[in-house]
């Protein structure tokens, strides 16, 4: 069966604040209704990405209650726990300290996996310095 249709199924379409607006038999009928892509319907309704076309979209049992729903749309973009690095001579001086392996790439364009390669062991050196992770006590102190 395709994913499109499944009997006993609908796609159920959303306002953003989560207000239902209509239900569809298919993400082809939901696109001939509202323009939105039918692609863009299904990833939405699948949990593939967040909305469709500016709304929200869920495959749900047919006949199921038409309650407001709440969704969380704040970007996870960027929000994970940085690597606070220093950056030391081969001899062991420190030269710099960044806090992250992106601040660092950007500053002194180093290329980002080596910078993380160097630092988790798996290479020695990234742009010609050794790399060592900031232990976490120390960052907080600092």
């Amino acid at each position: 069966m395709s994913r499109t249709i499944e009997a006993g199924y609908v796609y159920r379409q959303y306002t953003t604040d989560g207000e239902f607006i209509a239900d569809y038999k298919s993400s082809r009928d939901a696109y001939t209704a509202t323009g939105v892509s039918i692609g863009s319907i299904a990833r939405a309704a699948h949990g593939e990405r967040k909305t469709g076309g500016g709304f929200l979209w869920r495959k749900v049992p047919e006949g199921s209650p038409k309650e407001r729903i709440h969704a969380d749309l704040t970007s996870r973009i960027g929000n994970h726990a940085k690597c606070p690095l220093v950056q030391m001579t081969q001899e062991g001086e420190v030269v710099a300290e960044y806090m992250s392996i992106a601040h660092a790439s950007r500053t002194l364009k180093i290329n980002r996996r080596s910078l993380s390669c160097a630092i988790n062991g798996s290479q020695k050196t990234a742009g010609g310095y050794v790399w060592v992770a900031k232990k976490v006590e120390e960052a907080q102190d600092a």
